[in-house]
């Protein structure tokens, strides 16, 4: 068993939602021995939007630091706070996009 198969093993297959009791699919993984270019697909875009929101965050970290360091000079503040709107804004575009798609994936 490589690296990969360890990592997608340990995906629970389904899940219960506490809200409502009513069974929910789980992660967009495909444990077993059988991939289709669905779950091939399912994955990857899973991984695709945790990174890119890992990059969102430690962008929104980068400008707000930026922001404070910023001294009283107006530009670098500016800069910051430009920084940090766009990261919010990625994180949203992010969030929404992967609730759309895991969205059109049920109802498939």
């Amino acid at each position: 068993m490589n690296l990969l198969e360890k990592i997608l093993a340990l995906a629970p297959a389904t899940g219960t939602n506490a809200l409502d009791n009513e069974a929910v699919t789980g992660p967009i993984i495909n444990t077993s021995d059988q991939w289709t270019i669905g779950t091939l697909v399912g994955a990857a875009i899973t991984w695709v939007s945790l990174a890119a929101g890992v990059i969102a965050f430690f962008y929104l970290v980068y400008s707000g630091f930026m922001y404070l360091t910023a001294g009283g000079n107006a530009d670098s503040a500016k800069k910051g706070q430009q920084g940090i709107l766009n990261a919010i804004i990625g994180l949203v575009i992010i969030a929404l996009s992967y609730a759309i798609f895991r969205a059109v994936v049920s109802a498939l």
